[in-house]
């Protein structure tokens, strides 16, 4: 498999549902030996594809829990990509919790569960 970026290497993953373990070893075959993952936005790329459609997906925010565990991204580089100003609810100013959709709520919810795996790792 031809691979042109980071974010096709996470489809490619993710549609065939490779494991966290699987995920990590074929990522370091198709980016170039010496390339650190903080550079590359690994971080940010993993959050940014777990956060598409409904709700977050749990197959790429595996990938990301390996990608910390296994040092391969910084914990600053993941509290980037989280506070990252984006529009999501996490980052925007301070609002009645009352105003946030459920969805939003609910991707707050996995924000603060990243943060949380973070500081606890």
């Amino acid at each position: 498999m031809k691979v042109v970026n980071l974010k096709q290497a996470i489809l490619q993953a993710w549609k065939e549902r490779w494991s966290d373990y699987q995920w990590a070893i074929n990522m370091k075959k198709f980016f170039p030996k010496g390339a650190t993952w903080d550079i590359l936005n690994l971080a940010d790329a993993l959050l940014e594809q777990a956060m598409i459609g409904p709700s977050p997906n749990p197959l790429i925010l595996s990938y990301l829990k390996y990608a910390i565990s296994s040092q391969m991204v910084s914990y600053s580089s993941v509290l980037t990509a989280i506070s990252k100003p984006s529009g999501h609810p996490c980052v925007r100013p301070p609002q009645p919790r009352s105003s946030l959709t459920s969805e939003e709520l609910s991707r707050c919810k996995v924000c603060v569960c990243v943060c949380v795996c973070v500081c606890i790792l």
